[in-house]
């Protein structure tokens, strides 16, 4: 309960309480820093990671490939 109080969110797929990027660095930052309080003073060890990144940004766009030119001049 103190994990989704400060707006963690549980991703099964990655066996992880997460915090949705959108609260911004500094929101994320004190609600990290109030659970790690909150579960150490009842004795919990907490374990943090970052998320994978998100395989779904944009890419830059590649440059294309030229075929060598096959024709001889003499």
């Amino acid at each position: 309960m103190t994990l989704y109080a400060h707006g963690f969110q549980y991703h099964p797929h990655q066996a992880a309480f997460l915090l949705p990027t959108a609260y911004g660095d500094s929101d994320l930052a004190l609600r990290v820093h109030g659970v790690v309080q909150q579960l150490t003073a009842k004795g919990i060890g907490v374990n943090l990671r970052y998320s994978a990144p998100n395989t779904n940004a944009a890419l830059p766009p590649t440059s294309p490939k030229i075929a060598p030119s096959t024709s001889r001049t003499r």
